[in-house]
């Protein structure tokens, strides 16, 4: 499978969204006191103009286009290498003014400067001299999710689950847990998906670390693979275990121990509570696991949207949940994960990482949570 055609997965937003985006950064613009807002920010730039990415360089924060909203104006800002292919095909359907600069007279922000009044107050999403941090504004008005984002999520998280399962069921013992990463990676490459974290792990290696990064060791036994990818500036984390022939007693129960840690993180994630009470729901349910302190041995997971982790969970953080947030979790035991993302709703949680006709196993519960697929 190649692509998607759902037009929720091929298209960015239109021109309605980000005025409606324009207006509600304006409005916080005017809280503030300020005259105007630069972005450069990749996560900034995608949630502004409905998923359009500014970056050439896969994992770096910012891009090589920028976006100066002022109260009556919003331009693009682009170096001349860049701006027959971003009016072309990325913003070819969003009429901002472009700003062109010569690639060799950067950083673009010099070119904002001189669009404003000379006293104008104004914020940045970098460091630029004489501005304001813009990142807590912006990290706010992307706390919760509209429609649009919500379907692009919904989108995001099918690829990414099909791409991840579809390359797990041609992993065969003997493979490195190299070769099965570059499978998953080339699943997501040809869903328009970019992995931005990919793990893969033997049993052995899942006995003895949390983070799976990829070697040379053969697979034998099984497996726990992982990833957070991103499209249209969004995250979805997904985390799948295999097992070749049967499972042990000691390992269902330790994948059963994380689920059950998983269910409870999201049967607290809900409207009106906070990250910490979720937390606390969890802790719990390790200690009658009997694994008191492990959730000490790795993070736990957050809300989740345009970053990876928008606000990882920890004891006391009691950051407030509502609808239209996204919360992905990952508890961890030594050789189990479990780990998916979902949107937060009203009456419960919408799980994003799940395909219909998923040969994993379910495990029942309030929330059910992915089993181990066993091949025999």
């Amino acid at each position: 499978m190649t692509i998607p055609t759902g037009p929720a997965s091929a298209s960015y937003g239109d021109q309605a969204e980000t005025r409606a985006k324009l207006s509600a950064l304006r409005a916080s613009m005017f809280g503030a006191d300020v005259d105007a807002v630069y972005l450069e920010g990749f996560a900034n730039v995608a949630w502004l103009c409905g998923g359009r990415g500014n970056r050439v360089v896969a994992d770096s924060p910012g891009g090589l286009c920028g976006v100066l909203v002022g109260a009556n104006g919003a331009w693009l800002l682009a170096p001349n290498n860049e701006e027959a292919r971003l009016r072309a095909e990325v913003f070819a359907d969003l009429p901002l003014p472009v700003v062109v600069r010569p690639w060799y007279q950067l950083p673009l922000w010099q070119a904002a400067r001189p669009l404003l009044p000379q006293a104008a107050a104004w914020l940045a999403d970098l460091a630029v001299p004489g501005a304001g941090d813009a990142g807590p504004m912006l990290a706010e008005l992307r706390r919760v999710l509209g429609e649009p984002d919500a379907q692009r999520y919904r989108s995001l998280g099918a690829d990414t689950a099909e791409a991840l399962e579809t390359a797990l069921l041609e992993v065969r013992p003997g493979w490195s847990e190299l070769e099965a990463a570059g499978a998953i990676a080339a699943a997501l490459s040809a869903r328009d998906v970019t992995p931005s974290v990919l793990l893969v792990g033997t049993r052995p290696r899942a006995e003895r670390f949390r983070h799976l990064v990829p070697t040379g060791a053969l697979i034998d036994g099984g497996l726990i693979a992982s990833t957070t990818a991103v499209r249209h500036g969004l995250y979805v984390s997904v985390t799948r275990s295999l097992s070749f022939g049967p499972v042990s007693a000691e390992l269902a129960e330790k994948h059963a121990t994380v689920a059950d840690v998983d269910a409870a993180y999201l049967s607290r994630s809900r409207p009106g509570t906070t990250l910490a009470a979720a937390f606390a729901a969890g802790e719990k349910r390790y200690a009658a696991g009997g694994f008191y302190d492990d959730w000490k041995e790795h993070h736990q997971g957050g809300t989740t949207g345009y970053a990876g982790r928008e606000v990882f969970a920890q004891p006391g953080v009691d950051y407030p949940l509502a609808a239209g947030m996204a919360v992905a979790w990952n508890p961890t035991v030594p050789g189990a994960k479990s780990e998916d993302t979902f949107l937060i709703q009203e009456g419960g949680v919408e799980q994003l990482t799940r395909i219909d006709n998923s040969p994993w196993p379910v495990i029942a519960g309030d929330t059910p949570r992915e089993g181990i697929l066993i091949v025999e």
